[in-house]
């Protein structure tokens, strides 16, 4: 059988080892987000630019494409409240607590 003294140790390693991985997996999305976030911006610089110089259905097709990327946005957003929402419950399970933003 295991001693106490074992099983806390095993149990600390794998509290560890699940805090290192919400980690490396907060660092891995803050990281998609962000880069979503710029593509998003430069997409949208792009799409006013367009609108600068065209003409009113032109105006108006740039204006349906910015539309279109406001709903992959908030797509793109309620998709990672889940994530963050598990990833908190896994860690509050564990024992061990989310950074604090």
């Amino acid at each position: 059988m295991f001693t106490s003294e074992q099983v806390k140790q095993a149990f600390g390693n794998a509290q560890a080892r699940a805090s290192a991985k919400a980690k490396e997996f907060e660092a891995e999305a803050r990281k998609v987000l962000e880069a979503l976030g710029d593509r998003a911006q430069a997409e949208l610089k792009v799409l006013i630019s367009q609108a600068k110089g065209g003409t009113r259905e032109q105006i108006v097709q740039v204006g349906a494409e910015i539309e279109k990327l406001g709903r992959k946005l908030q797509e793109l957003a309620r998709s990672a409240q889940p994530a963050k929402e598990a990833a908190n419950g896994e860690a509050a399970t564990s024992g061990v607590q989310p950074p604090v933003n």
